[in-house]
């Protein structure tokens, strides 16, 4: 559950006032038109929070997060074009009822869970396990077939690094740093174009140069804060120098010590979920991986899922990107935790996730042509010349 620590003190002035301007943040900023469908999915946080059928039709209330406030309630009439597409539970606590799970269902509304340290927790959606024998086996015989998995596993990777560019140019400030961060990038996004390595293992490798490379260029990137006499932070809140927690070994990007880190943690939960609905939509089995490949974990970790989130990752980073240049931090903004680990403010989190939901939008995969081995097949024979596709693409 998301609590206040001793780090704020006993000023909960200073906490309710980030409340206020956060949740003015995350307010809409136009109107749905008459015949529009909502497209914004509903974000949940804070305590006592709530969905239940009443009457025959859901009636949603979210948490409290501060003292005093006002609950915000929400009631959906059955069909009606103001159903969010989903609905979003950044950690907090309450309850939700049998009754309001089968009406989510009915309506096709996916119930999506979000740790309180932005880890994806859970999914309730329509989809179930209803895959499609074809596209389940086509995952099995890619993953099995080293020349095809390698095929698929450096397309990923080449997107990733195109997009990694993307981002860096419209949101990173120019630097030598930058310069040199995005050389090196374009030469090994050109280096995979022209030839493959012979093993995951040496994939992985330029993968994690490539993600070293694009986030030492964030180390230009200035934090705006304010208050600091007030809610004083850490010296290197600063500036960004590293995606692993300083605290923590290297490798590990969960318990974030930097309040970047601890964003980026958020959206990157919201993507694999939104990444893992859309999967088992079309017929996929989102822990049948492919490059991630776990197996200890089959069949509960959502390889596939984070297969296709990975070339969305760097345009995802442009929301926190985006809000990084927008907004002034306070040190309330930011608690942190006996061990060093630092939280969201509630408000926050669900700035970040709606924030990181828009981004999600952008297509993932979309029907193409004729099955290859850089293809996932759509209808037929898995691995059929003549199989409608689908091609993972970037926009």
């Amino acid at each position: 559950m998301l609590r206040v620590t001793a780090s704020l003190g006993d000023d909960s002035t200073a906490y309710s006032e980030r409340c206020a301007f956060w949740m003015s943040e995350c307010e809409s900023k136009g109107a749905r038109r008459l015949r529009e469908r909502e497209a914004t999915p509903l974000i949940l946080t804070g305590h006592g929070l709530s969905l239940r059928v009443d009457k025959g039709h859901l009636l949603v209330r979210d948490g409290n997060t501060h003292y005093p406030a006002e609950r915000q309630e929400w009631r959906f009439f059955n069909g009606t074009l103001d159903i969010p597409p989903a609905i979003v539970v950044l950690d907090g606590s309450g309850d939700i009822t049998i009754d309001a799970i089968d009406w989510l269902a009915t309506q096709r509304v996916p119930l999506i869970r979000i740790r309180w340290n932005g880890q994806f927790a859970s999914i309730i959606t329509t989809g179930g396990q209803a895959a499609a024998a074809s596209k389940v086996y086509w995952q099995k015989q890619t993953r099995d077939t080293p020349r095809e998995r390698i095929a698929f596993a450096a397309d990923i990777i080449r997107q990733k690094a195109h997009n990694s560019l993307i981002t860096m140019d419209k949101y990173l400030p120019a630097s030598p740093t930058l310069n040199r961060a995005r050389k090196n990038i374009a030469t090994r996004a050109k280096w995979l174009e022209q030839r493959i390595p012979r093993t995951i293992r040496s994939l992985l490798g330029i993968e994690g140069i490539i993600a070293s490379d694009y986030f030492r260029a964030w180390s230009d990137i200035p934090l705006k804060w304010s208050g600091l006499k007030r809610h004083p932070v850490p010296k290197n809140w600063s500036t960004y120098k590293a995606r692993s927690p300083l605290r923590i070994e290297r490798g590990h990007n969960r318990g974030a010590t930097h309040p970047v880190s601890a964003m980026l943690n958020y959206a990157y939960g919201v993507l694999v979920a939104r990444t893992q609905i859309r999967l088992i939509a079309d017929g996929y089995d989102p822990t049948l991986g492919i490059l991630h490949d776990r197996l200890l974990h089959r069949g509960t970790y959502p390889a596939f899922a984070l297969d296709h989130m990975e070339p969305m990752r760097p345009l995802v980073d442009q929301a926190v990107l985006g809000l990084i240049s927008s907004a002034r931090f306070t040190g309330a903004d930011f608690p942190i935790q006996h061990d060093g680990v630092c939280r969201l403010h509630p408000e926050l989190a669900r700035r970040v996730a709606q924030l990181a939901l828009q981004r999600c939008e952008i297509p993932i995969i979309r029907a193409k042509g004729h099955h290859s081995r850089k293809r996932i097949p759509r209808d037929g024979a898995a691995g059929s010349e003549n199989s409608n596709s689908l091609e993972v693409e970037i926009k």
